[in-house]
């Protein structure tokens, strides 16, 4: 039966990084749908589908988040397509967008919460370029939202305290995997 992997994490816990080495030894990351524009260095189809306004409201979306006015979100049909194709596949998205695909894939669904301590999360944003102001504002949000709180959903929890490939170490002993897939 094909899993899909569903990282979930507060913000700056190392989500985006852990899935991109993920993928690139060679596990199917699902891609989001967004209407910002490309930038560069990006390539369609691989780091987002990017579509117009009109072009992502006709989409079947499991998840859909705002930020900074632009839209981002993970269609149906990319969830369905993954899953189908590869025995494993991985997908960084929000607690809501966890349940959803529970409710779509049942117990094809495993889930990672990317646990890690809240002065790390500032170093990281504060490394990242970001405003103090930005920094709290996103603090008080994933506070409110809970999702320092997601471990308790997730059946595993992953610390990722040192690096990127310990962590990936982790996440491989999970789904199974003894040396990277290619």
């Amino acid at each position: 039966m094909n899993k899909v992997f569903v990282i979930i994490g507060p913000p700056a816990s190392g989500k985006t990084a852990i899935a991109a080495k993920l993928a690139s030894l060679g596990i199917p990351e699902m891609v989001s749908h967004t209407t910002r524009e490309q930038r560069e260095g990006e390539i369609h189809g691989v780091n987002y589908y990017f579509v117009s306004k009109e072009e992502f409201s006709a989409l079947e979306l499991i998840e859909r988040v705002t930020y900074s006015g632009q839209y981002y979100g993970l269609s149906k049909a990319e969830v369905i397509k993954k899953v189908n194709d590869h025995p494993i596949s991985i997908v960084v998205v929000e607690r809501s967008g966890l349940e959803q695909i529970k409710k779509l894939l049942g117990t094809r669904v495993e889930s990672i919460f990317i646990m890690i301590d809240d002065v790390t999360i500032i170093e990281r944003m504060l490394n990242r370029g970001e405003a103090n102001e930005h920094i709290q504002k996103r603090f008080e949000y994933a506070k409110k939202n809970g999702e320092f709180d997601n471990w308790q959903i997730a059946d595993y929890v992953v610390k990722n305290t040192k690096t990127v490939d310990d962590a990936v170490r982790q996440i491989l002993a999970i789904m199974g995997l003894a040396v990277p897939v290619r």
